[in-house]
């Protein structure tokens, strides 16, 4: 079986590393590969996947949203969140789920019942989250027509985005951009001020986060991306395989190669 993640950027993804860790552990043979693939290549790429190049792919920035056309059908909550991040065969069909938000939905709910969280960013990860979030939501983002756009879909509402955003109404905060990924860790989306809030990011490379760090040393309680990444993944490499993988595996694997990052 030949497994690929894609995006543009992608050489930050350890995605090949934690899904070839799980076919191994179930007796699979197969690879999984990263594929740079630019938003002009994108659809030529698509057609080597229905060639069956590929038994089944991750999408990440910046192709999400822009895959959709090519894809035979989608799952309900790739619907409901405009974005997909795993593609896989139903037969003859190619299939677009989204399992971001339950994959953070998850997560989240080791730690929180959230009541009343803010979102930053608007953007596939934001999309996929949203709806899969109780209580209420708001959105914030750069640009706030896009905000109040995405909030408005989803029946929540949108505040104009500032790094001094009063944050006192909320109690989860959530990261959904990719403001201080690697290589950029030293940026921050927001000032955290004011709050108790538990802090979330859903960035795993690194972790923590500047956002993270500093929310520790305001003494806020923090949720990393790792728990979220390995969930999300586990949902694809069923689609894709069939087989339930180890989390408790894929998590301490993808632990130990943050450690060393």
């Amino acid at each position: 079986m030949q497994f690929a993640v894609i995006g543009h950027p992608i050489a930050h993804s350890l995605s090949p590393m934690l899904h070839e860790t799980w076919l191994k552990a179930a007796g699979l043979f197969g690879c999984y590969t990263m594929v740079d693939v630019e938003a002009d290549q994108l659809d030529t790429f698509v057609q080597q996947v229905r060639a069956r190049q590929f038994d089944g792919i991750n999408v990440t920035i910046p192709h999400k949203s822009t895959i959709i056309p090519f894809l035979d059908r989608l799952e309900p909550a790739a619907v409901r969140a405009g974005a997909v991040n795993t593609v896989y065969w139903d037969g003859d069909e190619l299939v677009g789920a989204n399992t971001d938000g339950t994959g953070f939905a998850r997560a989240l709910a080791t730690r929180t019942h959230a009541k009343n969280s803010l979102v930053i960013g608007a953007g596939g990860a934001a999309r996929g989250i949203i709806p899969m979030l109780p209580g209420h939501v708001t959105v914030t983002n750069r640009t706030n027509q896009t905000a109040e756009r995405v909030a408005v879909e989803f029946g929540q509402s949108a505040v104009p985005w500032s790094r001094t955003l009063d944050l006192t109404p909320y109690d989860v905060i959530i990261n959904t951009t990719s403001v201080g990924m690697a290589p950029a860790i030293d940026q921050t989306p927001i000032e955290l001020t004011a709050t108790t809030a538990l802090i979330c990011d859903i960035i795993y490379r690194p972790t923590p986060t500047r956002l993270l760090r500093e929310a520790t040393a305001n003494g806020l309680d923090t949720l990393d991306g790792v728990l979220m990444f390995v969930l999300q993944a586990a949902e694809a490499f069923e689609r894709f395989t069939g087989h339930p993988p180890d989390l408790a595996l894929g998590e301490q694997v993808i632990r130990k190669q943050l450690e060393e990052f």
